[in-house]
């Protein structure tokens, strides 16, 4: 619900009956699974191993999800576990 892109989506009345199915191949399993658990909980899970790959495509994919008005900042969180974890 802080982004805008998928407020309307869970806000909305109306229903999608095209069965269509949206591709973002651009980010990994990895980053994906950190978008979607952020989105729904505002946390990172401590399992993930956070490299420099997931922080490139990641700073794509949170234009791409509006995320780039949470607070905390996913990118900054996620940049202080990878400097912490080298």
């Amino acid at each position: 619900m802080r982004s805008e892109l998928y407020r309307g989506m869970f806000l909305s009345v109306t229903e999608d009956k095209s069965n269509k199915v949206t591709d973002y191949s651009e980010l990994s399993d990895e980053s994906f699974q950190i978008f979607e658990y952020w989105i729904y909980s505002n946390q990172i899970k401590d399992e993930i191993q956070i490299t420099q790959q997931i922080i490139d495509e990641l700073k794509i994919g949170i234009d791409y999800f509006q995320l780039n008005q949470t607070n905390p900042n996913l990118l900054d969180l996620l940049i202080k576990r990878f400097n912490n974890q080298i």
